[in-house]
């Protein structure tokens, strides 16, 4: 796997023919599968987009490594695309270290799995949210385990963020 990594590198297009050993169904190269944005092939990766592709999706937040196609911010080239150092880590070379800021931390953040919930590259939500509002919650916490609580009840309307901070907190309930 690491030949076609390396072979393969970011695009579609490069080391087609390597993959064509390996693998069943690589597509010709005037396939529109091949083409940066195709839906079916794309289905919300950023990966793929490539020079102006970034600059022409209205509406999307990007981050700025991403933007500015500085894939070396958080990809080593020398190690076939790895990152420069693992999560947390990684994340806190240029954004604030959660764990410095709260006494408790959100699972995800504890654990160091910020791409839990923050796309790397872009995303069509604030902050580079994968999915909005509680449904980023109800992706690890069970809906019905979270409404029968008694604190939740007749709360509907409500986002879990109203009262909960997404990160960490004072407390084991991370509150606001």
């Amino acid at each position: 796997m690491a030949a076609i990594a390396l072979f393969g590198q970011c695009s579609s297009y490069t080391g087609k023919s390597l993959l064509t050993i390996f693998f069943d169904g690589v597509p010709e190269e005037d396939s529109l599968a091949l083409h940066p944005l195709a839906p079916d092939v794309v289905s919300g990766d950023s990966v793929l987009l490539t020079g102006s592709d970034v600059d022409s999706e209205p509406g999307m937040m990007v981050h700025y490594p991403y933007e500015e196609r500085d894939c070396g911010a958080c990809h080593d080239p020398q190690s076939l695309g790895s990152m420069v150092e693992p999560q947390p880590g990684l994340c806190y070379m240029c954004h604030e270290d959660l764990g410095t800021l709260y006494e408790y931390l959100h699972g995800p953040v504890a654990g160091g799995y910020c791409t839990s919930c923050h796309d790397p590259h872009m995303s069509e939500n604030e902050h580079l949210i994968r999915i909005v509002g509680n449904q980023l919650c109800f992706y690890c916490h069970r809906e019905e385990s979270v409404a029968s609580n008694e604190m939740h009840m007749d709360l509907d309307g409500m986002e879990c963020t109203d009262c909960h901070n997404a990160h960490g907190g004072d407390d084991k309930y991370i509150f606001q």
